[in-house]
């Protein structure tokens, strides 16, 4: 590996140059709100169904959260070199709940406003009003330890590195299908999943910047069965060891049909993740490794017909330590593999496949952002976490770059050298972060600066900002 040079924090731009007009004032104007609403909060957080007098099994709730993002030295191959865009998220889930027996209806609106007509924009952050979730469920046995859910839903898979509901990121993953989970006294867990996950549309982007509507869908197109098991005690009776222990295997089967062109994936991947808990004065640790296998095509282009033998891993390895302090701080130090594919001439696909999971909590905020994936990188770092005053929680994250295999492409940025020659070390960057829970359960306040000094594919020194609220009622 390369040796990276020192860290720079230059930035000849100004980050808010977009933050101008009406974009103040929506600042200012969410800002004084926040406050009042401090001010005037009640004991507990707010609640619709409350407020609306709901009962006899009926609950209705939602979020929004709002916010502005903006990109100086933009590292995606043909993106605009600065970016700046408002998110608006809402949703509004209505459940009704009576003796085992639960329906459910959720509603989500992305949107997003001020892009310019160069902004990198996707799925990822545009897909107005439409069902996110929309399913009945059963549960039963003793306890109702038992549940099987019919319809359209979100979940999330242990650690979220391959099944997860977004949090961070504008749109949210959702599908259609079967599930069934079944826990136990002794805290076993059990999930099953039979299911295809849903498409967002339009996805070209002058359709996205006008915010378009169109029905979002699954297809037989792609198709995920897995299942997941949590055993927290069983390596603690077998070995002694403080280990909580989860194991889980999901099956992905891709095709083309008339109207979608696929990468025909059919993929098999296995892993585990071993976890201690969190005690003051002590070590814990996180450790996950993913095995993947199968076959997939290099693109969706229908003239590729090659089927590329796939072999692919993923390894977290995460050892924390909590000091005895009245700010809760916590030293994560951190490493990170994905494989790459070693040579885009032979017939074998290497590239680690994410598939439904999420990154921000590993590799900083997506959307805007985002040219780290859980693909062809090796990433040491280290991340500092505290709570110094009520309510107030600081996160900085440092951490350094390099690819499995230099002749791949880096994350998701498109930036390729498939001659190899540019080297495998991508630069570093440093994640800071604030949150503010202004009405601990209502609303909250989101702040977040990223420097990113990337290297060889491309020397560019970035800046990622961004701020916004989340209103849970």
């Amino acid at each position: 590996m390369a040796t990276p040079a020192p860290y720079s924090l230059k930035n000849d731009n100004n980050m808010f140059s977009k933050a101008t007009g009406p974009t103040k004032n929506f600042l200012v104007l969410s800002t004084t709100l926040l406050i009042s609403n401090s001010l005037l909060a009640a004991d507990g957080p707010w609640t619709l169904s409350d407020a609306l007098g709901l009962d006899d099994g009926f609950t209705l709730s939602g979020e929004h959260q709002s916010r502005f993002e903006h990109y100086d030295g933009n590292v995606f191959v043909g993106a605009s070199p600065n970016d700046g865009a408002f998110f608006l998220r809402t949703t509004l889930d209505a459940q009704y709940k009576q003796d085992g027996f639960s329906a459910q209806v959720e509603l989500m609106d992305a949107r997003q406003g001020q892009a310019d007509r160069d902004t990198r924009l996707t799925t990822s952050q545009v897909s107005t009003l439409d069902l996110l979730q929309a399913n009945v469920a059963y549960k039963f046995g003793t306890d109702n330890s038992s549940e099987v859910r019919v319809g359209r839903f979100t979940q999330d898979w242990g650690s979220r590195t391959l099944i997860a509901r977004n949090r961070y990121r504008n749109t949210i993953n959702t599908l259609d299908g079967i599930s069934f989970s079944h826990k136990q006294a002794n805290g076993n867990e059990f999930k099953f999943l039979s299911a295809q996950p849903i498409r967002r549309t339009p996805r070209d982007r002058l359709s996205l910047l006008d915010n378009e509507h169109r029905g979002d869908k699954s297809s037989e197109a792609l198709r995920i069965h897995g299942v997941f098991v949590n055993l927290p005690n069983l390596l603690t009776s077998l070995l002694n060891v403080d280990l909580n222990l989860e194991t889980y295997y999901l099956a992905l089967k891709e095709k083309d049909t008339r109207k979608l062109q696929t990468s025909n994936r059919d993929l098999h991947t296995f892993g585990f993740r071993a976890r201690s808990s969190a005690a003051v004065n002590e070590w814990d640790i996180n450790w996950e490794s993913i095995f993947q296998t199968g076959e997939r095509r290099a693109s969706s282009n229908p003239l590729d017909t090659v089927d590329l033998d796939h072999q692919a891993f993923y390894q977290r390895v995460e050892l924390a330590y909590s000091f005895d302090t009245p700010s809760r701080l916590r030293a994560i130090f951190e490493f990170n593999y994905a494989s790459g594919d070693e040579s885009p001439l032979d017939n074998d696909s290497g590239r680690f496949d994410t598939i439904l999971g999420v990154s921000a909590f590993e590799f900083g905020p997506v959307s805007l952002y985002a040219p780290i994936s859980r693909s062809n990188i090796i990433t040491p770092g280290i991340r500092l976490t505290a709570t110094p005053w009520a309510n107030v929680a600081l996160m900085a994250d440092y951490r350094h770059f390099w690819l499995a295999e230099d002749k791949d492409s880096w994350g998701r940025t498109g930036q390729r050298d498939i001659t190899g020659n540019s080297g495998d070390y991508m630069g570093q960057h440093l994640e800071l972060r604030v949150r503010w829970s202004v009405v601990p359960g209502n609303i909250r306040l989101d702040s977040g600066l990223i420097f990113l000094d990337a290297k060889n594919l491309i020397d560019e020194q970035s800046t990622f900002f961004y701020i916004g609220t989340k209103i849970d009622f």
